[in-house]
């Protein structure tokens, strides 16, 4: 055996080294024994998407973007065939509660978010005053007149006065003065600062909300 055989049979050696070390990389590699190094030039795919922020907007629900403290008082007062003096009643009430703005994002659909890269526009429904509550230690009757008669039955009556018939007028007083406050107003714009730290966290820089006003039904 001559020099030259002794090189091609070394050659031969190490080829079959490195092909069998090949072969048990590709072994090991796929039953996770060998430790795995991630391409530093591979791309990562990020899904942002209207499902995922309609998703996200169902989980609050309806948002309670803003509540209004207010007062009202009103008087009632029962009239009757007889002069007042003999029957008849009247009643002043004075009432403290408080409305909440509120914004549903439940009957939202994929169509009331417009997304453009790193912009997202959402349409939703304009805020509504709801919630109602009467605060009971605040609320008072200020003043009772009654009749003589009323009076005389009052001997038999356990409350002479209907206390829940005014509650529920104070609650429609109270939503009605909801209407000449800025309540609205504060809901849309908390709405807005609300909606642009959540989408922030999704990785949207410019959030842009927008209000529909429901059509008008009035002939």
């Amino acid at each position: 055996m001559g020099e030259g055989d002794g090189v091609v049979r070394s050659g031969l050696k190490l080829g079959i080294a490195a092909a069998v070390v090949v072969i048990l990389g590709v072994a090991l590699g796929a039953a996770d024994l060998l430790p795995s190094f991630s391409n530093p030039l591979a791309s990562e795919r990020e899904q942002r998407d209207s499902p995922a922020i309609l998703q996200a907007l169902e989980d609050v629900s309806a948002y309670t973007a803003a509540t209004a403290n207010l007062q009202t008082s009103f008087e009632i007062e029962d009239e009757t065939i007889l002069p007042d003096v003999l029957l008849g009643q009247a009643v002043s009430f004075e009432a403290y509660g408080s409305v909440d703005g509120v914004v549903d994002f439940t009957a939202l659909t994929e169509d009331a978010i417009v997304i453009d890269g790193d912009r997202v526009t959402i349409t939703l429904p304009e805020p509504q005053a709801t919630n109602v509550r009467v605060d009971p230690e605040e609320s008072r009757v200020l003043d009772v007149d009654r009749g003589i008669l009323n009076r005389l039955g009052d001997i038999f009556a356990d409350d002479p006065v209907n206390e829940s018939d005014l509650y529920g007028i104070a609650e429609d007083r109270l939503l009605e003065a909801a209407t000449d406050t800025d309540l609205l107003e504060q809901a849309r714009e908390n709405t807005d600062t609300f909606l642009t730290a959540l989408l922030s966290e999704l990785g949207y820089e410019d959030v842009t909300v927008r209000y529909e006003t429901p059509a008008d039904t009035r002939s």
